[in-house]
Order: C-alpha cells, then sequence, then structure tokens
C-alpha cells in the first residue's frame, strides 16, 4: 500500500517525538532523590517574557519555527542533557544535532552540560548563579521553580507555534500557574506491576493479581527464600524513594493527592495524610513482611528494586514503565520477552489507580531575552524540527541504547497520539505484546505531591522503612508522629 510522502514526514516525527531520550538525552529522572532546603530566591529579577518571533507556514501536523532567533543577533545558551564520554555514540548524536541546530539558526552557539538534575544537588547550582540556560526538573517541581524566580515564562512560544495544542492538557496543567506556561514536558511515567511471566506460569499463575488482596497470597506462594527469590519487590530503602513507592500503595487504598496537604483559608498549610486510606496502606505493607513473608530482604532503592527483576530475583516488582527501559540498557544480555507489565492491583474499592509523573525541561528566567527564545526553539527543535526527526530515526540505526516501547503515559494529544501508539508497536525493541494488560487498562491517574513534595516523601519513607524493620512497629502511631513532624519541620515554615 503507497503512503503519502506527507503522512509518512508525520509518522517520522511522532515516532522521534517519542524516542527522544533513548537518542543521546539523560536516563529517565523516574525515582524521587534525597532533597534538602529549597534553593535560595533568585538574587536578580526574572526577566519578563518577551513576545515570541514570527514562525513560518508549517505543514498540517508538524510545527512551526521562526526564520531567524533573536533577531539574528549572536546568543549563546548552555543546555543540559549532553551525554558523558561513556557513551560515545549518544554523545556523537547529541553533538550532531547540535550542529544542525546551528547550521539553521547561526547566530546561536550551544554549549552542552552534563549536569542530572536531583533535588540534593540544584540548590548549589542556584546558589552558584550556575543554571544552565536549558534545564531539567520534575513534574512536580514548578512551584518549587515559579516560585524561586527560576523558571522563564514561556506562554508566548507557546502560543505563537501552537504548542499548547499538541501537549496532553494533564501534562501541561503541571507546567502551568495563574494562565502562564513555564515549562515543556519531556516525558512522563505511570507506575505499574512488572513480573516474569514464566516465574508465575510455574506458580500457576496465567496472570498477575487484579487485586491487593490477591497479590499477597499469590507473592507468598511465588516466594522461594533458598532459590533467593522474592514474591513481590518495592522500594523500602533510601526515604524519599519509600515514600513514593509507599505512596503508590496508599493510592490503591483511597489516599487522594489532594489530601496529602491542604491549604486553609487563611494561607496555612495543613498535613492531610494521617487518615484511614494511608493507615490501610502501611498495615498492608506491614502484612507483606512480616504475615506473608514476601519481600526481598534488603531493603532496595530504585536502582536495586528494578535489577531484582532484570536478574530473576523477584517474580513481581512495582516500577514505572520506563524502568524497563533501564533494564534492557543496563543488562542488554537479558532476554525482555520474559517480561510483562500490568497495572496495579485494583483497590478495596475496585479502582485501579497510578501515580504518575517525568521530566519537564526548564528555561532560566535569569536568562536575557535573546537567551530565553533561543533556548525555547533548541528544545522545540530537538524534539519535532523536521530535519531532526529524520537524522534522529537514522541514529538510531547505531545506537545501542536506544529503546522504543516502554509503558509510558501519553504526553501528546490527538493525531499526535494516536501515532505515536500505532508507531511505538511497529518500531518497538521491547515486546510490547507483553505490556497489553496496562495498554489496555482504564487506569485512574494521581498526581505525585505538589506541595513539599519531596519533605511529604521522606516522612512516609521513614514510616514504611520502620514498619519493614520492626515487627512491633504500631503503623498508626508512627504515621501519627511522622504527620507531626512534618507539620512542624516544614509545613509550618511555608510562607
Amino acid at each position: 500500500m503507497k503512503v503519502k510522502s506527507s503522512a509518512l514526514f508525520l509518522n517520522i516525527i511522532l515516532l522521534f517525538a517519542l524516542i527522544l531520550s533513548a537518542c543521546g538525552a539523560a536516563a529517565p529522572t523516574e525515582a524521587p532523590a534525597a532533597t534538602t532546603d529549597a534553593p535560595a530566591a533568585a538574587t536578580e529579577a526574572p526577566v519578563a517574557a518577551t513576545e515570541a518571533p514570527v514562525v513560518v507556514d508549517a505543514p498540517a501536523g508538524t510545527i512551526p519555527f521562526p526564520a531567524e532567533i533573536a533577531g539574528g543577533r549572536p546568543v549563546e545558551i548552555s543546555v543540559v542533557g549532553i551525554p558523558t564520554e561513556a557513551n560515545p555514540t549518544g554523545l556523537a548524536d547529541w553533538n550532531a544535532a547540535v550542529a544542525r541546530f546551528q547550521a539553521k539558526y547561526p547566530n546561536v552557539t550551544v554549549t552542552g552540560n552534563d549536569y542530572v538534575y536531583a533535588p540534593d544537588t540544584f540548590p548549589a547550582l542556584v546558589a552558584g548563579d550556575q543554571v544552565p540556560t536549558v534545564f531539567q526538573g520534575y513534574l512536580t517541581d514548578r512551584d518549587l521553580m515559579v516560585g524561586q524566580g527560576l523558571a522563564a515564562d514561556l506562554t508566548s512560544f507557546y502560543k505563537a507555534t501552537k504548542l499548547d495544542e499538541v501537549y496532553n492538557s494533564n501534562l501541561l496543567s503541571l507546567v502551568s500557574a495563574d494562565g502562564k506556561i513555564y515549562g515543556m514536558p519531556i516525558e512522563a511515567y505511570v507506575m505499574g506491576l512488572a513480573y516474569n511471566i514464566q516465574m508465575l506460569k510455574d506458580a500457576g499463575y496465567d496472570v498477575p493479581p487484579t487485586t491487593w488482596e490477591e497479590l499477597g497470597p499469590m507473592a507468598q506462594k511465588l516466594t522461594n527464600r533458598d532459590a533467593g527469590i522474592a514474591g513481590f519487590s518495592f522500594i523500602r530503602g533510601e526515604a524519599h524513594q519509600a515514600g513514593w513507592h509507599g505512596t503508590v500503595i496508599a493510592y490503591n487504598f483511597g489516599l487522594d493527592d489532594a489530601a496529602i496537604v491542604t491549604k486553609g483559608a487563611d494561607g496555612k498549610y495543613a498535613a492531610g495524610f494521617d487518615n484511614a486510606q494511608t493507615l490501610a496502606a502501611l498495615n498492608y505493607i506491614k502484612d507483606l513482611q512480616w504475615k506473608y513473608d514476601a519481600l526481598p530482604r534488603e531493603l532496595l532503592e530504585w536502582p536495586t528494586n528494578g535489577e531484582v527483576l532484570a536478574t530473576g530475583n523477584a517474580a513481581m516488582v512495582l516500577m514505572a514503565g520506563g524502568q524497563l527501559e533501564w533494564i534492557k540498557q543496563t543488562y542488554p544480555d537479558v532476554d525482555m520477552n520474559q517480561f510483562g507489565f500490568a497495572p496495579l492491583p485494583a483497590g478495596p474499592d475496585g479502582k485501579m489507580v497510578s501515580l504518575g509523573g517525568g521530566d519537564v525541561a526548564f528555561i532560566n528566567a535569569k536568562a536575557t531575552a535573546d537567551e530565553i527564545e533561543a533556548g525555547f526553539y533548541y528544545r522545540l527543535f530537538v524534539q519535532f524540527d523536521e530535519g531532526e526527526v529524520i537524522a534522529k530515526y537514522e541514529a538510531v540505526k547505531t545506537n545501542p541504547t536506544a529503546v522504543i516501547g516502554e509503558p509510558s503515559y501519553p504526553i501528546y494529544v490527538g493525531l499526535f497520539q494516536d501515532k505515536i501508539t500505532e508507531l511505538t508497536k511497529q518500531y518497538a525493541n521491547l515486546p510490547v505484546d507483553n505490556y497489553a494488560l496496562f495498554n489496555g487498562a482504564e487506569i485512574g491517574l494521581q498526581n505525585e505531591p505538589q506541595i513539599a513534595g519531596q519533605d511529604y516523601y521522606a516522612a512516609l519513607g521513614n514510616v514504611v522503612s520502620l514498619i519493614v524493620t520492626d515487627q512491633n512497629t504500631d503503623p498508626a502511631a508512627a504515621l501519627t508522629e511522622a504527620a507531626q513532624v512534618f507539620q512542624t519541620n516544614v509545613l509550618d515554615q511555608l510562607k
């Protein structure tokens, strides 16, 4: 069957919007990291958003670009995401993309920065005035970046390119405030249940559990201590990460993300997560550890939680779909066909719920107007430009780190997302048929906590770790104490 060239071009564009991060970009930052105090406020007033340059006409289904950036004036920008020399193919691809952008806009100079965002290291960049022109953060960081005057207002650029009509509105809302748009979503993840297909079959199960009530006994049966196999694994180690996974489970027991921290009419914040739903989840976690004895002996963190699936030391693992990409990249000899991915089991109310998050690109508000403009269009270029998309398609053939097909949250809408779904299966190097249970499910999505999220994760994570290490811990008392300390040490300090 013949395909019109315009349709083929659109297909390629959509494919590479999906695989951007696999072609030399930094690895997805799925796991929350340890955090310190919020960065100090910017010492200079943010540059006011400028009017976006006039863009040229573009074919339907593509993103328009300006004929000229910054009025042709010389401008230099720094951009995070450059691979290290340990990834020579990715580094070469990244440099080639920069060369193509600079050929298109010769007045712009792009300098790569290999900083990988983490809440505990980012304040040092702010304090030292070292934040790159184009930098990354979590989708939960909007209030932090905007409140500290770090994120530039990109609304005029969105309107000029109609980019606001392309993104999933749920994601766009996470980078918007007071009618303004401050970031560009890069990728999004959704939590689910990864599992070893053969292990389940050997134990007499054709499919993973569909309820949390089923998961406990099933995980117990799948556990084989003599072989070093745990029936189920989730993160219980580092406090922020343990709180992250504890929250995922709590969402399935009815915790509402909006109830974690509430804001009163007086503008003050109150901890609300000491409730029946969170307690039910903590009691369930205690049962997994002490009643069913189905969890790994070690208190795992993000990498080791994925490792136990990859190495056959866990039958079922709570993780984001994107970590299957990490497994393929980190363990290239592992047969990915042995793993399936399903939605998280339904909670007591019969609903399947997942936590979602992801990464977003921000433009430094302290940059000049020309730098902000150049930073926006560079970010747009590497994701949507016609020639760039085609070049990335060709580069995938020789890039051993490229991964296509992991279960993920749709970042686009309409025709863009429909085509991505179609092309993902067509070009995937992961077994997407193994993820049919997840991809075909109706999953309720809840956001990560938006107010003091990392501090909340640490508070809950300490409770999770305590419960699984000390059988005598009273989950109700530990939860109440954690909420009180969080209120005093964190929320009462917020202005």
